[in-house]
């Protein structure tokens, strides 16, 4: 879990003038106790040894905070140092190219749980360093923040339940693409954040492979270094795909399974349904029709592209039926739901869901004539 507690804190303290501890205050925004957070590590090189008093203007003013800031105060947690710092260079979203500096702190509650704030552009008072921290022992700690951001990713990469998986029901034969699938859907929808933190920095694209486990790019990329080969723009600044989370050989497979026509033809219906429902007139897309769609929807596009992968195992062709004769039962019902939705939707969406239907059931027959 990702919290982003930057609007809730009206304002802070990092105290670092102790080697090895970061004593972190928050103050929120329903004028409660503080949060007290005791860290061992240190805060990166350009605040380790300081004490930084700040204040957030933009705090929205509420006395209603979330359970998670609750527990955070009062259940027992282990908490871990990330990275924290008051040089976090980011560009500036004014469209003229400039970079900013902004206080950035990370840390982590029982491995699963990573809090981050982010300021810009706000009053604050800095000590002078108590001590100082070398090169090297700012190396150290940017590894060991590393090192709890991965433990932090592994952890909920292991707890991710998408369609996949969480729409496994008893009547869906389950097979080994489902949870390979799954576990790359859960690197897919953690890395948007990792994106956000490594893809401003030199060589982030590096740091994000280390912390998402890509060891296989991370060879690449070393063999390449030491053939002194010039990096490759298209590798650096490219977004990852679920492909890029499997095994070669996985991967080319699920590559072959996505080109396939029945899978294509479903890749438009997901089109149809990410404009009219997901990113449709608010009072659609919060509608429990709605979201009883989109559910339904994604667990028989995940089942789809899972059973198509097993076309390719010829010991699997029955496995492979009685999948499609559920995912079938599924696109029946899912005609019944998109009828229940206002007209702008349920007309296209009903037209695309007897096309998906009716080639899916052809693709049945080809396997029981």
């Amino acid at each position: 879990m990702l919290a982003l507690l930057t609007p809730l804190v009206t304002r802070g303290i990092i105290d670092n003038t102790e080697p090895g501890l970061i004593s972190l205050r928050l103050w929120f925004t329903d004028g409660q106790e503080p949060l007290h957070v005791r860290l061992n590590g240190n805060c990166l090189r350009d605040i380790a040894g300081c004490r930084v008093e700040f204040r957030n203007p933009a705090a929205t003013v509420s006395t209603d905070l979330p359970e998670f800031v609750h527990g955070l105060r009062h259940s027992p947690h282990h908490f871990h140092a990330g990275d924290i710092t008051f040089s976090r260079r980011v560009p500036d979203n004014d469209n003229r190219g400039a970079i900013s500096n902004i206080l950035y702190i990370e840390f982590f509650a029982d491995v699963e749980n990573r809090i981050l704030l982010e300021f810009s552009g706000i009053p604050y008072d800095i000590s002078l360093p108590q001590w100082e921290q070398s090169w090297e022992e700012d190396n150290v700690q940017q590894l060991m923040n590393m090192e709890a951001l991965r433990a932090h990713i592994r952890a909920n990469v292991e707890q991710y339940k998408g369609p996949s998986v969480s729409l496994l029901q008893e009547d869906m034969p389950p097979c080994r693409w489902d949870h390979i699938l799954n576990r790359a859907e859960a690197y897919m929808a953690i890395y948007p954040s990792i994106h956000a933190k490594y893809g401003p920095e030199p060589g982030g694209y590096l740091s994000a492979a280390y912390v998402m486990e890509r060891t296989d790019f991370l060879n690449r990329m070393a063999a390449e270094d030491e053939a002194h080969m010039p990096p490759d723009d298209e590798v650096m600044s490219r977004d990852w795909e679920v492909t890029d989370f499997l095994p070669k050989e996985e991967a080319e497979a699920v590559y072959r399974a996505m080109h396939h026509a029945l899978f294509r033809e479903a890749s438009q219906m997901t089109a149809l349904v990410q404009n009219l429902v997901i990113n449709g007139a608010e009072k659609i897309r919060v509608s429990k029709e709605a979201i009883a769609y989109v559910n339904t929807y994604s667990g028989i596009v995940a089942h789809l592209l899972a059973t198509l992968l097993l076309a390719e195992d010829r010991d699997a062709a029955d496995l492979m039926a009685k999948r499609l004769q559920v995912i079938i039962r599924r696109m029946r019902l899912l005609d019944t739901m998109a009828h229940s939705l206002p007209p702008i939707c349920s007309a296209p969406l009903s037209r695309a869901g007897t096309a998906l239907l009716n080639n899916t059931e052809h693709l049945l027959s080809t396997l029981h004539p």
